[in-house]
């Protein structure tokens, strides 16, 4: 079995149309069947199902399929690390991040990374599906809210954050309720955002509906808004302590609080490159200054595993 062989394997696995996989293979389609069929033969099992012009992997397709990814993430680490022990300061950076708030986190911490690592290039890749991008190595390293229990990963911990009530002017009370959070005309993220999503499953849990009288995917535009008078709005607390917020003023929510965990999630047992490491490091530092609740345990192994 030749290397070659699994590449075009995994690019008809993705495409699932032999055209479009060898266009982007650079081949022609009859050469891609002829890969194909030369690797199905010497397997002993049909690897796809064809109709027609579409295709779809078998049992053992899917099976073949894994362990290709385990052969080319083995690969790939390899290059890594002979890069990054040749000139640790010049490679790429690669983060997956679920679409939202976590990206502004993510990206604002990028601002320092570029500064003490101009050479390195960061490539954040906004994706519902973090864990298969990590899987598959499409990227470094991951973050994200939602978790399914998988052997093949590390996941770590980083911290919980808590949602605030902002508005331009200060509340004597420390608390409000998220029912009577409801009753204000609110500056919200759109449905797509992790944080939004939040919001509408507590809302329904209330049986009060939420209905914003903006929704922006800018959260400088919420805050200007905010800040104008225009509404109240709901961010988390990452998003409130990155932002220039001094002039605008939070309450805790209640019945239900608002919270969430965030993750960080790498692959198990994989080589973790120069770039990763450092950007773990300054994101760490970053959590622990804004004085987030950690599991200080998780954070300490964290720090051990890639150092």
């Amino acid at each position: 079995m030749e290397l070659r062989h699994l590449e075009y394997f995994l690019m008809l696995s993705k495409e699932l149309h032999f055209t479009k996989a060898a266009e982007k293979l650079g081949i022609s389609q009859p050469t891609l069947s002829h890969q194909i069929k030369m690797l199905e033969k010497e397997i002993g099992y049909s690897l796809f199902n064809r109709v027609g012009k579409k295709v779809e992997l078998t049992k053992i397709g899917e099976i073949v399929q894994q362990e290709a990814l385990n052969i080319q993430g083995s690969i790939l680490s390899i290059s890594s690390q002979i890069t990054a022990l040749s000139n640790v300061e010049i490679g790429e950076l690669k983060i997956a991040v679920l679409p939202g708030e976590i990206t502004d986190l993510v990206s604002t911490l990028c601002i320092q990374f570029n500064q003490l690592y101009p050479n390195i290039k960061v490539i954040i890749e906004t994706t519902d599906q973090v864990e298969k991008a990590v899987l598959q190595n499409q990227a470094d390293f991951g973050i994200d809210f939602h978790l399914t229990p998988n052997d093949l990963l590390q996941v770590t911990k980083l911290y919980d954050e808590d949602f605030y009530l902002i508005s331009n002017q200060r509340n004597k009370e420390q608390n409000v309720s998220f029912s009577s959070v409801l009753d204000y005309p609110l500056i919200l993220f759109p449905s797509m955002h992790q944080c939004r999503k939040l919001l509408n499953k507590a809302s329904n849990e209330v049986g009060k509906p939420l209905e914003p009288i903006v929704e922006t995917s800018s959260i400088r535009s919420i805050l200007n808004l905010v800040r104008h008078g225009v509404g109240r709005s709901i961010v988390s607390r990452t998003l409130y302590d990155f932002y220039e917020t001094e002039d605008l003023f939070f309450q805790h929510i209640e019945k239900p609080s608002l919270s969430r965990a965030v993750y960080l999630i790498m692959k198990k047992d994989c080589f973790i490159n120069y770039a990763a490491r450092e950007y773990i490091k300054l994101l760490v530092r970053e959590i622990e200054k804004l004085h987030f609740h950690t599991e200080k345990d998780a954070i300490n192994s964290l720090n051990s595993y890639v150092l």
